[in-house]
């Protein structure tokens, strides 16, 4: 497990609508990766080597980014496969989502979800979620995309070479980086 499989599977989930597959393990390997990392940069800050634990940090910061985005797309793609009820490609972990999503959709008792996480989710911070919108603006794509997701899960697409399109900013700063679109002003 390293970054270069992270950003593959990504993109992997990004470009297909259905689950990407993953070992059974893959969850387990991400932790170790990470644990890994937070080891390597505490070294390195104890041997005085400032450079090399910025790095590490730095690669931290990639790969807990890039899972936090392969979660989201998962966990949608899952809520699709409980409205469905057709359960494959999930790993144990997502087994039980699944497991507790169908019983909601079912009306069903939920499954008993064990003591320890009741606790952590009372004790986490509420924070408002505020209701406004991403800026939007214009672009021209420049090649074909499938399907994409803005950080709040909204999708967007598929788009065409050629399309105008008006998609959040944060997006649209992605594709322009990307060579897939080119920014626009629209004057009235």
């Amino acid at each position: 497990m390293d970054i270069v499989r992270l950003r593959e599977l990504l993109e992997a989930e990004l470009s297909s609508p259905e689950l990407a597959e993953l070992d059974g393990e893959f969850y387990e390997e991400f932790d170790s990766l990470i644990k890994a990392l937070k080891l390597s940069a505490e070294s390195s800050r104890e041997r005085g080597e400032d450079i090399e634990e910025r790095l590490y940090l730095a690669q931290l910061g990639i790969a807990e980014r890039l899972m936090r985005e392969i979660i989201k797309i998962r966990l949608h793609k899952i809520v699709d496969l409980a409205v469905e009820g057709v359960p494959y490609g999930l790993t144990s972990e997502e087994r039980r989502i699944f497991t507790i999503l169908r019983a909601f959709i079912e009306r069903e008792e939920l499954p008993e979800v064990p003591e320890e996480t009741v606790e952590a989710s009372e004790k986490a911070p509420e924070r408002e979620v505020p209701q406004r919108r991403a800026p939007r603006e214009a672009y021209i794509i420049k090649v074909g995309l499938p399907k994409i997701l803005d950080p709040e899960l909204r999708e967007y697409g598929p788009f065409r070479a050629g399309d105008l399109v008006i998609i959040p900013r944060s997006l649209g700063k992605v594709l322009v980086e990307r060579d897939a679109a080119e920014r626009i002003r629209i004057s009235p």
